[in-house]
């Protein structure tokens, strides 16, 4: 199909779709939706998104959970040093041995592929990661250009 019939055809499409009559909503549906927003407008802060809360209540949050989180990591610090912890851990590890094992794995394959990294000069893990980064930038210039075609260009018209 060449351009100009196509252009025929969207423009008779159009025609035809503005001669249709609008579709009414249906009955009390304004109604519900209209007393919806009054009752979430209507809610107190506290119910509402995190964005909403006003913002010396919101720094208060983040100072309250950052010190939540020090208290956290200052306690499993404290623990690990006490006297009693290598028996806690002794235990744990008899019921867990599989975790043992498994992150004995994993640690022999990270050496492992560490030793094969070392072994590949750094000029080829460069140039990897720059053609990496080129065609990741193809295609996003790939997308950007078949989107500006299909979409940008019908909003146009």
């Amino acid at each position: 199909m060449n351009p100009q019939d196509q252009d025929k055809l969207e423009a008779s499409v159009h025609r035809l779709l503005r001669t249709l009559p609008e579709r009414k909503a249906p009955s009390g549906l304004e109604a519900r939706v209209m007393a919806e927003l009054a009752r979430r407008a209507s809610l107190p802060w506290w119910k509402k998104s995190f964005v909403h809360w006003p913002s010396g209540v919101r720094a208060g949050f983040f100072i309250v959970a950052g010190l939540a989180a020090a208290l956290v990591v200052a306690g499993v610090f404290v623990l690990r040093q006490s006297p009693g912890a290598h028996e806690v851990t002794a235990g744990i590890s008899t019921s867990y041995a599989w975790f043992t094992v498994a992150r004995d794995l994993v640690a022999a394959a990270g050496l492992r592929v560490k030793a094969l990294v070392a072994t590949v000069p750094p000029v080829l893990l460069y140039g990897g990661a720059a053609i990496l980064a080129l065609c990741y930038a193809a295609a996003a210039a790939a997308g950007a250009a078949t989107y500006r075609a299909l979409v940008v260009g019908r909003v146009a018209q």
